[in-house]
């Protein structure tokens, strides 16, 4: 009888439970010779995620986003002068906590924007 009390509140509890948006605890974001993806990339403001930017490229990409690093909280890894910079396949990660706004993101590399290489960043 005693574990079936604890079984019902158990369920009652979860029954009357609100959901709650979550953000992924990862959010990978792709980068190839010429383009990023998820574009655009959306973000929940003040919950902590880790970008995970994969380079499927056989050239060197960056992702520069100075105003989004600039004002998001970072918690672990870098992004020196508002870039991750990426050699060819190679994988880095940055976890943050972004503040809510429209930032831009691109390649700085030469030309690499305008053949495509911009995104947006959303933090609502």
């Amino acid at each position: 009888m005693i574990m079936f009390r604890r079984a019902a509140l158990a369920a009652l509890s979860l029954a009357f439970a609100a959901p709650v948006p979550a953000q992924p605890a990862a959010q990978t974001v792709l980068v190839w010779s010429y383009g990023f993806s998820p574009r655009p990339l959306h973000l929940a403001a003040g919950r902590r995620v880790t970008l995970v930017f994969v380079n499927r490229s056989g050239s060197s990409h960056d992702f520069s986003a100075e105003r989004f690093f600039a004002s998001s909280t970072i918690t672990a890894g870098s992004a020196p002068d508002g870039e991750i910079d990426l050699p060819p396949y190679a994988t880095k990660s940055i976890t943050l906590i972004p503040r809510a706004g429209s930032y831009g993101a691109h390649c700085s590399h030469f030309f690499h924007k305008q053949l495509g290489m911009s995104d947006q960043i959303l933090v609502d």
